[in-house]
């Protein structure tokens, strides 16, 4: 496995608060990385203390998006006292270090102003860290670390706020509580935790101000690019000058700060500032204030300047745009050369501060959300979206709406539900919906209906207010006393702050809030899983939950992710199942209750539309960008990999790569040994009668079915079947088990259901409705045998790369699948195969075995081999 070394020197600190009763503090440094930990010596009686010693840490891909944290303490006799933290993402090293190595010259120490827990608590103080790489430097990891290849901006720091907003949306104090929440943590001792120096559940304080969304007015966008002919004093020898400039950017009580940019007088710091504006400061004429400083490492820093930014002028300058149906509202930035106000008036020069700025009314944020969001699911590019569609898009949120509070979105439009909504109604109806200013008459009149069955005439008196009353939720209840909700999320799969006990209106506001800089991250409610963990973890809460078990796993059971051995260290792994594979499953479900034939089709064309889409989104170039995500979240082995990152011009080329020489072996160099075709997860049967009695549920999976050829599938009646799945993070071309001959192929056209183990179990028969490719092969040692290839939920595309006629050894490559999960079914003639114990033995308990291509899977049957 590839991995960096980080060398973390904790140099000194200074200002730190004073915690004991003598005016001091004895103050010491905890450092987590993962499940890394450690700490510097306590420093007694010193608020500007000078440690100066170096760590180092191991950093693996699986790090990339996790952060780096610095918590310092003041040692008690009994105890601790916080003094303040500093996390920095593992992605903003580069940028932070201006040299990947630690001991190149340029690389020198950086100050870090310490951030407090929460809002209110005072904390001073700076603390000195030079971080940097030694030994080896890869160039596919520093790559994959190089922040400048995520073409958002970076974040300049919060410092003090009493905005409610800032908790709810963009509080930057504890930065990201959850990057690392899956890295297995360490045993440390009471004085090393830092349990209270991080909550990850922030959202949800008890001491968090009520949120007033009337009040707010809409969200102003600030980017801090650069400062031009800034003055200056000559240095100590008089042969230069010195100056480090950094911006503070001041708004109410809320305070940011840009980092320092050394020896320059044209600094570049192209960082961005969010300010949530309401109407009350418009209307009293609140501006924005913006102050050049003059770092100094010695004394105070020098202030240089200040201009501002009146909140009038800018909604006035950003005025909206006009409204293009069905299409997001994006408020071009506007570019402002602003004069700073200098402290020494003597230089000539004007010096100006460049900013970019937008201003965007809350409700076109939301919208432009829900646009997008609709869109991903508009699988035909119509520009309206009917029932089925709407469903699945209500199950990516977590929605637990019942079906016929969906058919009342369409009879409140004056539709049947047979008919299709415009992407605008649907908007207006969600939006309704979350701010109680539209709400189902059905629901009023079920909750209306209960209630009279105790008091039929307070029900008839009180019809008006039951309806004024659910206007001031966003949630209402169904039949059976459960609150109905729009979205359901545990964590936004955007930022991945964790919510909880929030109304739809809030959980919906922050996601458009942090979708708002990319569009495109509006994926993630689809994708979850697949690039990120941040939705998989989510419970499940449609109806399809009967089918699932929570808080604890049984072998072969439909788990609500999926438990499978490895065959290389025979250990337990939970596979977790990607948020598309739970839509897809929804939707199987869906397709198996009974639906309408009409409806029944329409959910065929959802997923074979969804699949097609999502795989021409990945071969977009701009998908590169998701391949360090998807190597950092699946730690996947890099060398391994033939080719250098950087030459992978889309995912999809990531996605299908090749293995170097070498890195997969051949079990055995006898031909009578068949071998994984793949790296997946195996299942193999002695027949498809024990197969079906086992794993496959489909009422009408049979081999004739499966081949769509009668008198082919005779041939194999009686005969073994190995069943090869593979996941998402599994290497993505498929090879010849045997030595043979490549006869024809068969291509079927089908469906796109998933092919998740708790998709098979159902009675719909997957394998036989998927599109499928069949290749005959003719082995010398194992026979005829029937090589099929199944697509599946977002699986782009079936490559194949062999040729009929060609004579093949084991390991050749036979194709490639093209984005998302795959299958492949092996069939042999009866007797032709006696598979290894220990992959018979786990199959026949429902556990499928994790296997690399290569490996055995057994021997040629004894009839043959004689």
């Amino acid at each position: 496995m590839k991995s960096l070394t980080l060398r973390v020197n904790v140099v000194e600190a200074r200002n730190l608060m004073a915690k004991d009763r003598r005016g001091t503090s004895d103050p010491f440094v905890v450092i987590k990385l993962g499940g890394q930990s450690n700490k510097t010596s306590v420093i007694p009686r010193n608020l500007s203390p000078t440690w100066n010693e170096m760590f180092e840490f191991v950093l693996t891909p699986v790090l990339f998006d996790a952060s780096l944290d610095f918590i310092v303490w003041d040692k008690d006799l009994i105890g601790k006292d916080f003094l303040g933290q500093l996390s920095i993402p593992i992605s903003d090293i580069l940028r932070i270090s201006d040299a990947a190595s630690f001991d190149d010259p340029k690389n020198e120490p950086v100050w870090h102003p310490l951030h407090p827990r929460k809002a209110k608590e005072n904390i001073t103080g700076e603390i000195s860290i030079k971080l940097g790489f030694v030994g080896e430097l890869d160039r596919d990891l520093l790559g994959m670390l190089d922040s400048s290849a995520e073409q958002t901006a970076v974040h300049a720091t919060l410092m003090t706020t009493d905005d409610p907003a800032d908790d709810l949306y963009f509080n930057q104090f504890t930065g990201d509580a959850s990057r690392d929440q899956d890295v297995p943590q360490t045993p440390e001792s009471p004085e090393d935790s830092s349990s209270d120096s991080v909550s990850a559940d922030y959202l949800d304080k008890a001491d968090t101000k009520a949120f007033d969304h009337n009040a707010q007015m809409g969200l102003l966008t600030i980017d801090i690019v650069g400062a031009t002919n800034l003055p200056y004093e000559t240095n100590v020898t008089r042969t230069s000058f010195d100056c480090d400039p950094f911006v503070v950017i001041s708004y109410g009580r809320k305070t940011f700060r840009t980092r320092t940019v050394r020896h320059t007088l044209q600094p570049t710091w192209n960082e961005r500032v969010f300010l949530h504006v309401r109407h009350s400061e418009h209307q009293l004429g609140w501006a924005v204030n913006l102050s050049v400083y003059d770092y100094d490492k010695f004394s105070n820093n020098d202030y240089i300047g200040t201009t501002e930014l009146k909140i009038s002028d800018v909604v006035a300058t950003c005025k909206r745009l006009p409204m293009t149906p069905n299409v997001p509202t994006m408020m071009p930035p506007v570019e402002q050369d602003l004069k700073l106000a200098l402290k020494n008036t003597k230089s000539a020069d004007v010096a100006t501060l460049k900013v970019k700025y937008t201003f965007t009314p809350y409700k076109d944020l939301r919208r432009n959300f829900w646009l997008t969001l609709i869109k991903e699911f508009d699988s035909d590019s119509s520009g309206m979206i009917n029932k089925v569609q709407l469903t699945a898009m209500l199950d990516s949120l977590g929605s637990n709406f019942s079906d016929e509070s969906i058919n009342m979105m369409f009879l409140s439009k004056g539709k049947s539900p047979d008919e299709e909504l415009t992407f605008e109604e649907l908007v207006e109806i969600l939006e309704g919906q979350i701010t109680g200013k539209i709400v189902c008459q059905a629901k009023t009149m079920r909750r209306n209906k209960s209630r009279g069955n105790k008091n039929s005439k307070a029900n008839r008196n009180g019809s008006d207010s039951d309806i004024s009353s659910t206007s001031n939720s966003d949630a209402t209840l169904q039949s059976n006393g459960e609150v109905e909700h729009v979205i359901q999320i545990r964590e936004c799969p955007i930022c991945r702050k964790k919510i909880k006990r929030k109304g739809d209106l809030d959980v919906v506001s922050h996601v458009a809030l942090c979708a708002h800089e990319d569009l495109g991250k509006v994926d993630h409610f689809v994708m979850g899983g697949f690039l990120t963990e941040a939705y998989a973890t989510r419970k499940w809460y449609s109806k399809i939950v009967s089918y699932v078990t929570y808080g604890g796993y049984s072998l072969g059971k439909n788990n609500a992710n999926i438990i499978v051995q490895d065959r290389a260290t025979g250990q337990l792994v939970e596979e977790r199942m990607p948020t598309y594979v739970r839509l897809g499953i929804r939707l199987l479900y869906q397709f198996r209750s009974g639906r309408s034939a009409v409806e029944r089709r329409l959910i065929k064309n959802l997923l074979r539309n969804l699949s097609v889409k999502q795989g021409k989104k990945f071969d977009d170039p701009s998908s590169r960008k998701a391949i360090k995500h998807f190597i950092a979240f699946h730690n996947l082995p890099l060398d391994e990999i033939r080719d250098p990152l950087d030459t992978f011009q889309t995912f999809n080329q990531f996605f299908y790569r090749k293995l170097k020489p070498g890195a997969r072996t051949l079990a055995s160099p006898d031909p009578k040994v068949a071998v994984s075709a793949a790296d997946c997860r195996l299942s193999c049967f002695p027949t498809v009668e024990r197969a079906t009695q086992l794993w496959v549920k489909g009422q009408r999976f049979t081999v004739p079915n499966l081949l769509q050829d009668e008198q082919m599938a005779a041939t194999f009646e009686g005969g073994p079947m190995i069943i090869f799945r593979l996941a998402p993070q599994d290497y993505h071309r498929f090879h010849f088990p045997v030595d043979c001959t490549v006869g024809p192929t068969k291509w079927i056209e089908g469906s796109y259901f998933t092919v998740n183990p708790m998709a098979i179990r159902t009675t719909v028969d997957v394998y036989t409705e998927n599109i499928r490719c069949v290749t005959y092969l003719d082995s010398p040692e194992f026979g005829k045998m029937a090589y099929v290839c199944i697509g599946a939920m977002m699986v782009g595309s079936i490559v194949l790369t062999s040729h009929e006629g060609a004579e093949v050894k084991r390991m050749d490559e036979h194709g490639y699948f093209a984005f998302g999960g795959s299958t492949i079914i092996l069939l042999f003639e009866k007797d032709a195969i006696e598979f290894d114990h220990d992959l018979r033995e786990n199959s026949e308990q429902n556990l499928e075995t994790l296997v690399k291509m290569g490996n055995s899977i057994g021997v040629a049957g004894s009839k043959r081999r004689s």
